[in-house]
């Protein structure tokens, strides 16, 4: 079978590979499509601490598929919590002891989902779902999990920084968790678009609760200098960054990171999904062959936010 393989940053090759044959419990997938993301993205440009196994490494973990099994489509998760570790049995699922490695190599003809992927992760697509939407399963479950750890309630004010794909996933839930949200930033069209994800434009400043959904050591700072004293920011991405505590001290800021997602916020994005409460269709701008995926990552096109991949 075509597959995508990861060698190094900026060496992405599609090779002939033998297809993978499952074991009990496996489930082979059949790649209908899977999509781009920034977290992809990232890794093309340098690598990624938990995303990629040993080198040369499958890629890609957003998909949509035909179980070769049962001839239906399916959608998984790129990891499943063991259940049994003391994390989880905490219920801090996200932390599990066995998560890793996390599922890769949607960017393929063939996916092998594992067992125990597959007994916790692995979900029926609802019919008349489109599978590029579908595939959108993983990031918003994500992003459910982020407005969680928010601890959003009802009439807060949710600025998030960012319009892109993961942005407006995060401004698509804080709204459907009864909040005004505010979408910071963003070319002309990114802002008008957070609109269709029940956002309004705005600046953030004095909101609840920030969200930054941007990755950079600038919107980090954004995010603690916007919210309200006593609100709370929540960082969905991860980089080193220089703190200045004033804030956190005498305006007794809260901080959160929000990592990953579980089985339940998994079967939440489908059913979110599957609901067409929002445009998720329009999140994928962009449809490429595996051999244009390289491309695509290190020249994105301007209005690029997801890419459909057909293998």
């Amino acid at each position: 079978m075509r597959a995508l393989r990861y060698y190094r940053p900026g060496d992405l090759r599609v090779e002939d590979v033998p297809r993978p044959e499952p074991g009990p419990g496996d489930v082979l997938v059949q790649v209908e499509v899977a999509l781009t993301d920034g977290t992809d993205a990232k890794a093309y440009r340098r690598g990624h601490p938990l995303l990629l196994g040993e080198l040369p490494s499958p890629f890609g973990h957003e998909f949509c598929g035909i179980d070769v099994g049962t001839g239906r489509r399916v959608v998984a998760a790129n990891s499943a919590p063991c259940g049994e570790c003391t994390p989880c049995r905490r219920g801090e699922e996200t932390l599990c002891e066995r998560l890793q490695p996390f599922l890769n190599g949607a960017y393929a003809e063939y996916l092998l989902v594992p067992k125990h992927i597959a007994e916790r992760n692995l979900l029926a697509v609802p019919d008349g779902l489109p599978p590029e939407v579908a595939a959108q399963i993983e990031p918003l479950a994500c992003c459910l999990r982020g407005v969680e750890r928010a601890g959003v309630e009802g009439g807060e004010t949710v600025a998030v920084l960012g319009p892109g794909p993961i942005g407006l996933m995060l401004c698509a839930a804080a709204k459907d968790a009864g909040a005004y949200v505010v979408s910071v930033g963003g070319r002309p069209e990114r802002r008008e678009l957070a609109q269709e994800f029940g956002a309004v434009p705005g600046d953030g400043r004095g909101a609840d609760i920030v969200i930054e959904a941007v990755g950079s050591a600038e919107a980090w700072n954004d995010a603690l200098r916007l919210v309200r004293p006593g609100g709370t920011a929540v960082f969905f991405g991860g980089r080193e960054l220089a703190l200045d505590t004033y804030r956190l001290h005498y305006e007794e800021l809260t901080l959160r990171g929000a990592f990953h997602h579980t089985p339940r916020h998994v079967r939440a994005a489908l059913a979110f999904l599957a609901s067409g409460a929002y445009p998720w269709q329009r999140l994928v701008t962009h449809e490429v062959g595996l051999e244009q995926v390289a491309g695509l990552f290190a020249d994105p096109p301007r209005d690029l936010l997801k890419a459909a991949v057909l293998p």
